[in-house]
């Protein structure tokens, strides 16, 4: 699971991944305070990105969750990207 907070008034952005093993217990989390991105977008991309590196490191995972429904839609369909 990935997931990124930002606000148009703060000079920071948060990101962090969570890795859950199949029994949904913990195995590796990531947290990270980075200058803030352009959008929220940016940010729930730069924290996708972050996991992936991280995650080649550790494990096979081949998939990641986000609440994030335009990244969700970029990915479905990567023509749609010049529309974000």
């Amino acid at each position: 699971m990935v997931d990124g907070s930002w606000t148009s008034t703060n000079q920071f952005s948060g990101i962090r991944w969570v890795w859950k093993d199949s029994m949904r217990k913990i195995q590796l989390m990531g947290p990270q305070n980075l200058r803030r991105r352009e959008t929220a977008l940016h940010s729930e991309l730069e924290v996708l990105r972050w996991a992936m590196e991280s995650m080649l490191q550790h494990s096979d995972c081949q998939r990641f969750g986000t609440d994030c429904k335009d990244m969700i839609a970029m990915i479905a369909d990567p023509q749609a990207w010049p529309n974000f």
